[in-house]
C-alpha cells in the first residue's frame, strides 16, 4: 500500500462525494469539539471519514447513510493522532508489540530506525519489515542507517551504497539516520556525505545525533546535510541548533528524561515553539510502561507550563511538516488519514477512543485492531542472525593478554564511560566483545558495572555481537553458551548456576511477548544487575552501548578496545582459534 501522496483520482472522487453529501461516510465522528492545529482554534465540529481518510469537517450530517458507523464523540474534544518523529522500535518487543501498545495511548503513526534489521538482514530484512507494516494501523515511516554504530573492517560490505539507495527508494522510507557521526559530517568527509545525498537529492531528510557537538561546530554540520537533531540535553544546545536551521525534537526517554529542563529553550525564544517536535527516542518498554509514549510528552510539556495548543502542534502538525507529509498526517482535515484521539479533556492527553486509518483502533486502553507481525524467519535468514550456529565458548576465549596495565573502560553514567590506563583492581570485570559466528574475540576490562557479576552474556549491543562480562571466565564461557542455546538475550550466571535469562529468540534483540511482559523482564533484569553491584539508573542501555563507538570516550568495539576522541585501538581483537 503506498504512502498517501500517491491516492488515486477514484479516491479523491469518493472523498468529494461524500464531502458534498453525495455519498455515504464509511464513519462518522460526532458531537465533538475540535482543537484544530492549523488555527489555533476549539469549536464544535464533526467529523465524516471515508475508507482511511477524512472527507469533511463541520457542522452537516447529511453524509450519514444508513450504513455509516456512528462514534459518539458528545462532551469529547477531538485532537490528531499522535506523532513521535525518532522511534526505535525494536528495542525487546517487535514494532508491532509495541504498535498493539502505543496505539491505545494516542500514537497513529512514528518515523522509525532500521538499526536491528539491517544489522541483521540488510535490504531484505527492511523490506520484509516495511512491507508487512505498510498497512499497520499505527503508520510506519523508516529512517534508513547509512552507517554502523560500531566501526568494523566490513561494513561497506553490509552498508553498500545500492542497497541504501534502494532502500531510500522504499515508499515509506522518509529519511536516512540517525547519523551518529557528526565528526565526518563537520570535517566534510567524502564518503559520508556521499551516502548522505542518496537521501537529499531524494528531497528526504537527514535525523542527526550530534551529541557533545558544540555550538560553533553546529553551522559545518548543518551544512554537511543534518536536517535534524534529538540529542540535546539543555535548553543552550536547543537554540545552538535551532539559530542554525535545525529541526530539535525534545527528547524525554528511559535513557534521557530531559524534557522539563529542554522547554526552558522557549522562555528566550517564544516563536521556536514552531518548530519543536516530541520524541520518546527509544524507550525501553519499563519506561513506556510506566509513563506512556508521545501521551507523556504532551502532559510533560502541559505540566510544564506549555499552551495547549503548543503542546498538541509539537506532537501533531510540527512533525509532520518537517517530514514533509503534513498533506497526509497531523492535523483533523479533509485528504489527511484519518487519525485522531478523544480526550475528555486537553490537560489529560490519554485518549478515552482512538481512531486511525479511519477504524476505532482502540477505547478504554484496549486495542481494536490487528497489527500484521512481519515474518522475521525470512527478515533474519542467515544463521548469525538468528544465532542457530554451532560454536561454543571456552574460558580460554576471556583470557586477558598478559601486560602490567590495561585500558580500562569505567563507566561513569549508564552510557558515559572514562579511560584508565593502569594495573586490574578489585571490582574490574573481564570483558569481550565476541563475534556472532565466533571467528573472533576483542578483549576488555571493565569498571563500575557490577562488581559481583560472575558471568553475564547479551545479545543487546549496538553492533549486535556477543557481549560478555563477569570474574570468571569459567561461568562467561557458560553464560555464552546458554545465550546461544536460547537464541540471544541476556543471561547471568553464578558459578554453575543460570541465575537469570531473557530470551530474545527474534535476532537475539525481540521477543514476541507485549511490552507489559517485556517490561517485568526488563524489571528483573535491572533487579538482578543491582543486587550484583550495578550503581547506574539503565542496564539495558549501558549494554547496549558498550559497543557504540560514537560516544565518549572508550568502547569495546569490534577491533578492540577503541579511544573514541584518538581514533585508535588500544586492545586489538583476536581470532578465536576454533
Amino acid at each position: 500500500m503506498p504512502p498517501a501522496a500517491a491516492l488515486t483520482v477514484a479516491q479523491r472522487r469518493r472523498l468529494t462525494a461524500v464531502a458534498r453529501g453525495a455519498a455515504a461516510a464509511d464513519l462518522y465522528v460526532r458531537g465533538g469539539t475540535l482543537l484544530n492545529v492549523y488555527t489555533g482554534e476549539i469549536y464544535p465540529a464533526n467529523v465524516a471519514i471515508a475508507g482511511e481518510r477524512i472527507a469533511y469537517v463541520g457542522s452537516r450530517d447529511d453524509m450519514v447513510g444508513p450504513r455509516t458507523s456512528t462514534l459518539d464523540a458528545a462532551g469529547r474534544v477531538l485532537v490528531p493522532g499522535y506523532i513521535d518523529p525518532h522511534v526505535h522500535p525494536a528495542h525487546m518487543v517487535t514494532p508491532s508489540a509495541l504498535a498493539r501498545h502505543v496505539l491505545p495511548l494516542g500514537t497513529t503513526t512514528v518515523f522509525a530506525d532500521t538499526l536491528q534489521f539491517w544489522e541483521l538482514g540488510g535490504l531484505r530484512a527492511f523490506r520484509t519489515v516495511a512491507d508487512a507494516l505498510a498497512g499497520s494501523p499505527l503508520k510506519f515511516y523508516w529512517m534508513i542507517r547509512v552507517h554502523a554504530q560500531a566501526r568494523s573492517l566490513d561494513e561497506p560490505r553490509r552498508y553498500p551504497l545500492r542497497d541504501l539507495a534502494r532502500a531510500l527508494a522504499h515508499p515509506w522510507t522518509i529519511a536516512a539516520g540517525e547519523v551518529t557521526r557528526w565528526p565526518e559530517v563537520w570535517s566534510g568527509r567524502r564518503d559520508l556525505l556521499t551516502r548522505l545525498d542518496l537521501a537529499l537529492r531524494r528531497g528526504q531528510r537527514v535525523e542527526g545525533h550530534t551529541a557533545g557537538a558544540a555550538g560553533e561546530k553546529i553551522a559545518a554540520i548543518a551544512a554537511g546535510g543534518l536536517t535534524s537533531d534529538h540529542e540535546p540535553i539543555t535548553a543552550r544546545e536547543v537554540l545552538e541548533r535551532a539559530r542554525q536551521g535545525i529541526a530539535v525534537m525534545l527528547r524525554e526517554s528511559s535513557l534521557r528524561p530531559d524534557l522539563v529542563g529542554l522547554l526552558d529553550a522557549l522562555k528566550e525564544a517564544p516563536a521556536l515553539v514552531s518548530r519543536l517536535m516530541l520524541t520518546a527516542d527509544g524507550s525501553m518498554p519499563a519506561f513506556i510502561r510506566d509513563h506512556g509514549f508521545v501521551d507523556h510528552l504532551i502532559r510533560t510539556a502541559l505540566e510544564r507550563g506549555v499552551a495547549p495548543i503548543d503542546a498538541y502542534r509539537m506532537a501533531t502538525l510540527n512533525p509532520a511538516l518537517y517530514l514533509g507529509r503534513d498533506a497526509d498526517l497531523g492535523g483533523i482535515a479533509p485528504g489527511r488519514y484519518a487519525d485522531l484521539c478523544l480526550l475528555r479533556d486537553l490537560s489529560e492527553p490519554r485518549p478515552e477512543a482512538v481512531v486511525a486509518r479511519g477504524r476505532l483502533a482502540a477505547r478504554d486502553g484496549r486495542v481494536l485492531v490487528s497489527v500484521p507481525e512481519p515474518d522475521w524467519r525470512r527478515a533474519f535468514g542467515r544463521p548469525e542472525a538468528r544465532l542457530t550456529v554451532r560454536w561454543r565458548a571456552r574460558p580460554e576465549d576471556f583470557r586477558l593478554p598478559p601486560r602490567p596495565q590495561y585500558p580500562v573502560i569505567r563507566l561513569v553514567s549508564a552510557v558515559i564511560t572514562r579511560l584508565e590506563e593502569r594495573a586490574l583492581a578489585p571490582g574490574d570485570l573481564r570483558a569481550a566483545l565476541v563475534d556472532r559466528a565466533g571467528r573472533w574475540v576483542a578483549p576488555g576490562v571493565v569498571a563500575d558495572f557490577a562488581e559481583r557479576i560472575d558471568g553475564l552474556a547479551s545479545t543487546i549491543t549496538t553492533d549486535f555481537n556477543i557481549l560478555v562480562l563477569g570474574r570468571s571466565p569459567e561461568a562467561m564461557a557458560r553464560a555464552v553458551n546458554r545465550l546461544l542455546d536460547v537464541r540471544g538475550g541476556v543471561v547471568i550466571v553464578d558459578g554453575e548456576r543460570v541465575a537469570l535469562e531473557i530470551p530474545l529468540p527474534l535476532g537475539g534483540v525481540m521477543t514476541r511477548l507485549g511490552v507489559p511482559e517485556a517490561a517485568a523482564r526488563e524489571d528483573a533484569l535491572r533487579a538482578a544487575l543491582v543486587a550484583r553491584g550495578y550503581p547506574h539508573h539503565e542496564p539495558l542501555f549501558t549494554l547496549f552501548f558498550l559497543a557504540a563507538d560514537f560516544l565518549p570516550f572508550v568502547r569495546l568495539s569490534p577491533r578492540g578496545v577503541w579511544d573514541v576522541k584518538q581514533g585508535r585501538v588500544l586492545l586489538p581483537r583476536r581470532a578465536r582459534r576454533p
